[in-house]
């Protein structure tokens, strides 16, 4: 898996879509906004817990795109390590073993 391979094909699609369908690709992009911004969750919590809903999902576009957007904003691999383990308390074990992919867009960026 190569991560930033990963990011790209995520940025592309998202120009894609908000090319050919701007209302609804712009009004998915304004719902990540508003839940993304500071409220009652501090905006490092909603990124942490972006990355262990992306481990559940296994998708490794959005580990990709939402390390990447962590570790920018700060997040630390310990705090993105241990958001993991958490996802393995409900999902179970495949979902554990996705932290390949969080540590694979680690090292990438």
């Amino acid at each position: 898996m190569d991560m930033l391979e990963r990011l790209k094909e995520t940025n592309e699609l998202v120009k894609q879509l908000h090319k050919e369908y701007p209302e609804l690709t712009g009004a998915l992009t304004e719902l990540y906004k508003k839940t993304g911004a500071e409220g009652a969750l501090p905006k490092k919590t909603k990124l942490i817990t972006l990355i262990a809903l992306a481990v559940a999902s296994k998708c490794e576009w959005c580990i990709a795109y939402h390390v990447k957007r962590a570790l920018e904003a700060g997040v630390t691999k310990d705090e993105m390590v241990e958001a993991c383990y958490l996802t393995a308390l409900v999902f179970g074990t495949s979902s554990w073993m996705e932290i390949h992919a969080v540590l694979k867009a680690i090292e990438t960026y």
